[in-house]
């Protein structure tokens, strides 16, 4: 029996070298900062491919010399945290060697002993300890050892943290913030790429005047991959695999889910997955069924832990208005209460990353929940 080809569309992982989809443009810009030494901050909504770009972006230029470090903050709950795991993954990147790990140590943190083991024989892991009274005292010494191991070994060194706006959560975080930003802005041998899931989180960060990490670097915004390398790209990743899917339904592909990277992969793999050798209506529709009950448990319980305003200012997005929420019209027929109330629930709403405002047009951040949404919530 003939074994069938690998599924080729990948979602929920990081997205490896032949799956990647286009960004010509964001991968130019974002290794030209590389190269450059220039920090950047990346912003989009979650799942739309931040991660792989930049995992890709930093591979490629480990090839011409640049040494890359990747830091996910996602599990990071204090400064101690951060110190550690920070000063990790930099020696991790910069070196292989046991004894090199401890030269450095000694030789860049003189002011701090931290606690150092060896991993299990022949893994290459190590794990690190400090004292928090001892970092407390020397917290430049770790921030700035990016600039110090790229000075040393005569490389430039691009540090990149996923998850970024968890360090929001830390005990006064403003502080931290101030001392990151006091350190990383004198670097010349390093820079950092900072990015995270959290979108309005993020856009607090970098975007408010107030805010140490304001300017700190090229705020790249990160656009949906354009409909057309989508086509393509479907289009392709079937072919490759022997099996056949028509214009009309790579199209629907792309337009039900709104260009969202993650969901363009994930309603592909279905519809792919049912194929035998031509995609058809009935398959596209089950994968998009089997998508939307894949979700669901998660897309109830976000909505039960809403309150009716917030509901019916959902229901209002979800029939068509994205504009002048606060009208009496609306206020009316959604029964949202009074202007002020829907400001405070739009905030809600943002922060809970439920929606966004795009060109002064309220939207779901969520394809797959508008979709869920208007099935289940819309027509009771």
């Amino acid at each position: 029996m003939k074994k069938e080809a690998e599924n080729p569309f990948y979602f929920g992982r990081m997205v490896r070298e032949d799956s990647f989809t286009d960004r010509k443009k964001d991968m130019q810009r974002l290794m030209s900062n590389f190269r450059n030494g220039i920090n950047t901050l990346l912003l989009s909504p979650r799942r739309w491919g931040k991660s792989s770009l930049v995992k890709k972006a930093g591979d490629k230029l480990k090839e011409e010399g640049i040494v890359v470090v990747y830091l996910d903050a996602f599990s990071l709950r204090n400064e101690v945290d951060f110190y550690t795991a920070y000063t990790k993954e930099i020696l991790a990147a910069t070196s292989s060697k046991w004894e090199e790990w401890v030269r450095m140590l000694k030789q860049f943190l003189e002011h701090i002993t931290p606690k150092i083991s060896m991993g299990v024989a022949g893994t290459g892991d190590f794990s690190l300890g400090f004292d928090w009274e001892s970092i407390q005292r020397n917290t430049d010494d770790i921030l700035n050892l990016p600039n110090k191991i790229a000075e040393s070994k005569g490389v430039r060194m691009v540090v990149c943290i996923d998850e970024f706006q968890n360090i929001a959560c830390f005990d006064d975080s403003l502080a931290f913030q101030k001392r990151l930003r006091s350190a990383w802005q004198k670097h010349e041998k390093a820079c950092y790429c900072l990015y995270g899931s959290k979108f309005h989180m993020m856009q607090e960060l970098f975007e408010r005047q107030l805010m140490p990490f304001y300017r700190f670097g090229d705020l790249m915004h990160l656009d949906k991959i354009a409909e057309k390398d989508w086509r393509r790209f479907i289009r392709e990743r079937f072919k490759k695999t022997g099996k056949n899917i028509s214009n009309e339904l790579v199209k629907r592909i792309v337009a039900t889910v709104d260009r969202h990277s993650y969901y363009v992969q994930q309603l592909a793999h279905l519809t792919w997955a049912s194929t035998k050798k031509t995609a058809t209506e009935a398959i596209f529709d089950k994968a998009l069924d089997d998508m939307i009950s894949q979700n669901a448990m998660l897309y109830q319980r976000d909505t039960e832990n809403m309150n009716a305003t917030q509901l019916n200012l959902l229901k209002a997005v979800a029939t068509g208005e994205k504009t002048n929420l606060s009208s009496n019209r609306i206020i009316t027929a959604y029964r949202l209460g009074t202007s002020a109330n829907v400001v405070k629930v739009k905030r809600n709403l943002l922060n809970s990353e439920i929606i966004d405002v795009r060109n002064k047009e309220v939207h779901f951040i969520d394809p797959v929940y508008e979709l869920w949404f208007k099935r289940e919530i819309l027509k009771h």
